[in-house]
Order: structure tokens, then C-alpha cells, then sequence
């Protein structure tokens, strides 16, 4: 069955199979596959027999693979706060991604203040506790949040990801110290978030672009809308119906099992 999809101009011949199950028709849009990876099966002919389920990631196709962020997950950036010799006087500060955090003897959290304990623990202690609250209020990029922990008097502030190595810290205090102007140690699992984890269509052959196969991004066709078979898509090995299911929640792919 030669030209699958519209616009499809690779050569080689495609098996047919129940592609679509209920509704007969689905929308159809141009992507890019990434190069260096393998989209779908094929049999010793070159013929499709599965058709990939994939992913958009940084405006590229990939394999979809709905454990990659628990395979790899993002490693957070850290940077510590640390209260030294005395508790924060009045009015001292410390920033945190341009949020200036004033400590106060009687705070207001909705003003941005801390209220000063009376030891060093309770001072940050009572810091972790406004971070936390206030986590997604850091505008981090990514849309990542900010947490934070104490031992000891120590502050250790966290970001995931590649993100959180852009986090800034300052102080403005003579008991306070910052690790540094920046967290740092963030790194990116395999898939952003909302990336390969999330399956964005289904392309209508086989593609391979690694070394072996074109070794280059490829335009192609993709699915985004209409009623799948279960049994005719080409899974990360262990997916099963109900995960495939729960991941497709919420798309307009309704993926569904022949009987």
C-alpha cells in the first residue's frame, strides 16, 4: 500500500493494517523527527508492521517512552543559605530568583517576611517553611518550582533541571552567607518535562534515523487526532493498554483495543 499518508514520499511498499479503529478518519500534521533514533518496525522487506507512537520534544519527534523521566530523572541545582554567630537582625534579606525576603521580629508572610527565631534552627526553619509555601512563586524558568530543607542552620535550596542552575541567590545580612551567586548541579533527564513522557501522535510508517538509516531529521506526517489501535502501534516495551490509555487521556487520540 504505497503513499500511507499524504505527502508521504519515501520508497518502498507499507503493509496495511487496522490502523484506525471506529472512527475512520483522523487529522493529520507535518513533523520533524529527531535524528538518531528508531521510529516503529519493519520486516526484513523494508514494509511497516507497527506504527510509533511519539513525542515532542524541543519542537522534534521522538520515540515516545512514558518512563523517561523516571529512567533518568532531572537532577536538582542546589545552593545553601547558611545563618552563622546570630539570628538575622530587622530588616536584613535574602533573594532568591529576584524574591527579596525581609526578616522581620513579627512577619507578615504576605509581604514576603520571615519571622526571626530565636536560634539559628528556628530562623531557618521558619525560611524553609516560606519557601515551600510560596514554592512556585520564584518564576523559575521551565515552570519549575523552588523547595527547600534545614540542617542545622544550614538552607540547602533546590530547582530541577538545567533551569535551577539560573536561580540566583543573594544576602544582605552580616549572619547570613549564600553558596554562591547561582544554584548549581542541575541537570536534564532524557525528556523535558511535558516531553517524551507525553505522546503528542502516531506517525504513519517506519523511520530511521540514525546512522544507519538517514542520519538526519526527517519530515513526515503524524496523527494527532482520531481512534488508534492498540494492537497496530509500535510501544516502549512493557507499556501496557491501560498506561497507554491513561497517557492519551486528555489528547484528541482516542486509543482503543480490537476485540
Amino acid at each position: 500500500m504505497d503513499g500511507l499518508a499524504g505527502g508521504l514520499n519515501l520508497e518502498g511498499t507499507f503493509t496495511p493494517i487496522q490502523l484506525w479503529a471506529g472512527e475512520p478518519n483522523g487529522q493529520t500534521t507535518q513533523g520533524t523527527c529527531a535524528a538518531g533514533h528508531v521510529f516503529g518496525l519493519k520486516n526484513s522487506r523494508g514494509e511497516t508492521y507497527k506504527f510509533p507512537v511519539v513525542a515532542l520534544v524541543a519542537g522534534l519527534l521522538v520515540p515516545w517512552n512514558p518512563l523517561a523521566d523516571s529512567n533518568v530523572p532531572d537532577a536538582y541545582a542546589t545552593g545553601t543559605i547558611t545563618f552563622s554567630v546570630a539570628v538575622p537582625s530587622e530588616d536584613e534579606t535574602v533573594t532568591i530568583n529576584g524574591k527579596v525576603i525581609t526578616f522581620k521580629v513579627a512577619a507578615d508572610p504576605d509581604e514576603d517576611e520571615v519571622t526571626i527565631g530565636a536560634t539559628l534552627t528556628e530562623t531557618a526553619e521558619n525560611l524553609v517553611a516560606f519557601i515551600n509555601a510560596h514554592r512556585m512563586e520564584f518564576d523559575v524558568e521551565d515552570g519549575n518550582g523552588i523547595i527547600a530543607t534545614n540542617a542545622a542552620g544550614v538552607v540547602t535550596v533546590k530547582s530541577a533541571g538545567v533551569a535551577g542552575n539560573a536561580v540566583t541567590l543573594a544576602e544582605a545580612g552580616d549572619n547570613i552567607a549564600v553558596s554562591g551567586a547561582t544554584l548549581s548541579g542541575g541537570t536534564d533527564s532524557d525528556a523535558e518535562a511535558g516531553g517524551a513522557r507525553v505522546p503528542y501522535g502516531i506517525l504513519p510508517h517506519a523511520l530511521d534515523t540514525t546512522a544507519d538509516g538517514y542520519n538526519a531529521a526527517v519530515d513526515t506526517p503524524v496523527f494527532i487526532s482520531g481512534h488508534p489501535s492498540f494492537d497496530a502501534l509500535h510501544l516502549p516495551d512493557g507499556t501496557t493498554y491501560q498506561e497507554v490509555k491513561a497517557a492519551f487521556a486528555g489528547t484528541m487520540i482516542n486509543v482503543q483495543k480490537l476485540l
